[in-house]
């Protein structure tokens, strides 16, 4: 019984790495943007961590105005 739970369990993962693989949209964009309409030159913080099989990109832009 131990082993056809682990088999189960093996071929679960598997399968679902398989699936973040073939994914092509694999990747989370979070924006957060807090500047207003007509600030041509927002401030802004980006970041981006990228481990293969997911990738996390953020974005965070303010007006200088609020800031003071």
């Amino acid at each position: 019984m131990e082993t056809r739970r682990t088999r189960i369990v093996i071929a679960a993962i598997a399968a679902l790495a398989l699936f973040a693989m073939i994914s092509p949209n694999n990747r989370a964009d979070i924006r957060i943007l807090t500047h207003e309409k007509g600030d041509l030159s927002p401030h802004k913080m980006q970041a981006a961590i990228d481990i293969g099989l997911v990738a996390i990109s953020i974005l965070y832009t303010w007006t200088d105005k609020l800031a003071r």
